[in-house]
C-alpha cells in the first residue's frame, strides 16, 4: 500500500458513513416539512374561518345584535325604537306593532312624532336578507295622556287646593282639581267675548293672570278685554273695572277706570287688588271700594329706571308676585329684568342686567334673563321665575343669587327629568303647590309641569 492514500475499503467505509448522515439529513427535512405543512394548513385555516364568520359576509342570514328598548312618555312627544342588525347585503327592515305591519316603517329606526296614547302597545322588527329573516325582541311603549289646553297662561289655587287656569287663546277659565280631573268654570271654548253671565254663557277675549280675594272670588286680567273680571264661587262672572274693548289708563272709579292689556294680578289679605298694566308699563292699584290709582310707572311710556311712583319706568310688566310685608316682585317682559315694589311704590330693579337679555346664573344684577313672564313667590321667600324665552325656570334666592334648577337656557323642547335633561317651551305662568312644589303653564306646549325645589320636572296627566 502507497502511503498516503486510504485503502480501498476505508474509502468504502468513508463513503457509506457519509450516505448514512446524508439520508439522516433527508429524513430529517422531510419530517420538518411534515410539521411545517400541517401549521401552514392551520394557519390558513383560521384565516378562511374568520372570513366565512364575518357578519356581513355574502350567505350570512340576519342577526339582530341590539334590540329595541321599551319606553314610557306621555301624549305629544317624540319617540324612536332602534336596532342594530347584521347580515348579509342588503338588510331591509319592517317595523311592526302588536303583530301589525306599519306602512311606511322600513328602516332601523322608527319614530312616532307626537305620540298618542292609541300609539301605546308592543314593537318589533323583522330584518330580511336573501338569505333569511330575524325578527326583534318586542319592546313595549305606554303612553299617558297629558292634560292639554290650548295656551294655558294664569294660575292660582283656592283655599281647597284646585288649580284654575286661564287658557288664552281658548277663551276660557278651567278648574283641574287634586285628582287632575279638568272642568270648565267659565267661558266658551274659542269663542271670545265680553259678556258677563254665568258660567259658560259669559266670555272672555284672551284671558291673562289669575288672583284669589279674600272672599274666595276669582280674579281674572281679562287682557284682551282691558277689563278686570271676578267669577264667584257659584260662576257668576261680572266685569270689577275698566270698559270691554276700550284700552286707556285713566285712574278713578271702577267704571272710569281704563287699563290696556292688564295681565299679572296680586291680592293682598285685606282685599287691594295690583295689577300689571303690561301695555301702559305701570303697576296699578285697585282698592276695596273699586278706585283704580297707578302705584309706580308712568303710564304709556316704557323704560327703565328705578324710582318711586311715576318716576320708575318699566317696559311691559306681566306677572307678579305679592310678599306678606306688601313687597310686589314684577316679571319686567320687555327690561328682561326683576323688579322689586316696596310699600309706597319705591321701585329697585333685583336682578337682570340693562338693556342686556341673555342667559346666565349668578348675583342678581350680573344674572341675565329673556322675557320672563311669571313669578312666584314660595312660603321660604324664595322667588321663582318663568323664564319664557330662556325656556328655563330660574330661582332668586333670599340673597340675590340667580341659578336654574330647570329647564337649558335657550334650548327648547318637550321632555321631563331634572335640572337641564327637562324641556320646556315658552313657560310662563307659574304658581306655588299647596305641596310646595311649583306649577308652570308650558304654553307651546300645551301642557301643565311640575317642578320640585330640585328642579325634577313631570307632566300633568289625566286620571
Amino acid at each position: 500500500m502507497i502511503q498516503g492514500f486510504p485503502s480501498p475499503s476505508a474509502g468504502f467505509h468513508s463513503m457509506r458513513a457519509w450516505l448514512v448522515a446524508a439520508g439522516r439529513s433527508v429524513r430529517g427535512l422531510r419530517r420538518t416539512r411534515l410539521l411545517i405543512l400541517p401549521m401552514l394548513l392551520l394557519a390558513l385555516g383560521f384565516g378562511c374561518s374568520s372570513h366565512h364568520t364575518d357578519a356581513s359576509a355574502p350567505g350570512t342570514p340576519p342577526a339582530i345584535t341590539s334590540n329595541p328598548t321599551s319606553v314610557s312618555t306621555v301624549s305629544g312627544r317624540s319617540v324612536s325604537f332602534a336596532i342594530t342588525a347584521t347580515g348579509a347585503a342588503t338588510l331591509s327592515y319592517q317595523w311592526a306593532k302588536d303583530g301589525h305591519d306599519i306602512l311606511g316603517a322600513i328602516g332601523s329606526t322608527f319614530t312616532l312624532y307626537q305620540a298618542k296614547v292609541e300609539d301605546a302597545g308592543s314593537y318589533t322588527v323583522t330584518v330580511t336578507n336573501s338569505i333569511g329573516t330575524a325578527t326583534s325582541g318586542a319592546a313595549t311603549l305606554t303612553v299617558a295622556a297629558a292634560l292639554t289646553f290650548t295656551s294655558p297662561m294664569g294660575l292660582a289655587y283656592d283655599g281647597s287646593g284646585n288649580l284654575f287656569v286661564s287658557d288664552m287663546d281658548d277663551h276660557t277659565i278651567w278648574k283641574v282639581d287634586a285628582t287632575n280631573h279638568k272642568a270648565l268654570v267659565a267661558g266658551s271654548s274659542g269663542l271670545p267675548g265680553t259678556l258677563d253671565g254665568q258660567g259658560g254663557s259669559a266670555r272672555f277675549n284672551h284671558p291673562g293672570g289669575l288672583a284669589f280675594d279674600p272672599a274666595g272670588n276669582l280674579l281674572v286680567a281679562d287682557t284682551g278685554n282691558h277689563t278686570i273680571r271676578r267669577i264667584a264661587a257659584d260662576g257668576t262672572v261680572t266685569t270689577l273695572a275698566g270698559a270691554a274693548g276700550i284700552p286707556g289708563s285713566t285712574d278713578g272709579g271702577a267704571s272710569q277706570a281704563r287699563f290696556n292689556a292688564p295681565f299679572g294680578l296680586a291680592v293682598d289679605a285685606t282685599g287691594v287688588l295690583y295689577i300689571a298694566d303690561s301695555q301702559n308699563h305701570t303697576i296699578r292699584m285697585m282698592a276695596t271700594n273699586g278706585t283704580v290709582s297707578t302705584y309706580a310707572g308712568t303710564p304709556g311710556t316704557a323704560g327703565l329706571a328705578d324710582g318711586t311712583g311715576s318716576s320708575a319706568l318699566f317696559d311691559q310688566p306681566n306677572g307678579i308676585a305679592l310678599a306678606p310685608n306688601g313687597t310686589l316682585y314684577v316679571a319686567d317682559y320687555g327690561n328682561s329684568c326683576v323688579r322689586k315694589v316696596a310699600p309706597g311704590g319705591i321701585v329697585t330693579r333685583l336682578a337682570g342686567q340693562i338693556n342686556n337679555a341673555g342667559f346666565a346664573d349668578g348675583s342678581g344684577l350680573s344674572a341675565q334673563f329673556r322675557t320672563p313672564v311669571g313669578i312666584a313667590l314660595d312660603a321660604a321667600g324664595i322667588l321663582w321665575v318663568a323664564d319664557t324665552h330662556n325656556h328655563a325656570i330660574r330661582r332668586l334666592a333670599a340673597d340675590g343669587t340667580v341659578s336654574t334648577p330647570a329647564g337649558s337656557g335657550g334650548v327648547f323642547g318637550n321632555a321631563d327629568g331634572s335640572g337641564s335633561a327637562a324641556l320646556f317651551n315658552l313657560p310662563c305662568g307659574i304658581a306655588t303647590a299647596p305641596s310646595g312644589s311649583l306649577v308652570v303653564t308650558d304654553v307651546n306646549n300645551h301642557q301643565l309641569r311640575t317642578v320640585t325645589s330640585a328642579g325634577a320636572v313631570t307632566t300633568f296627566t289625566t286620571p
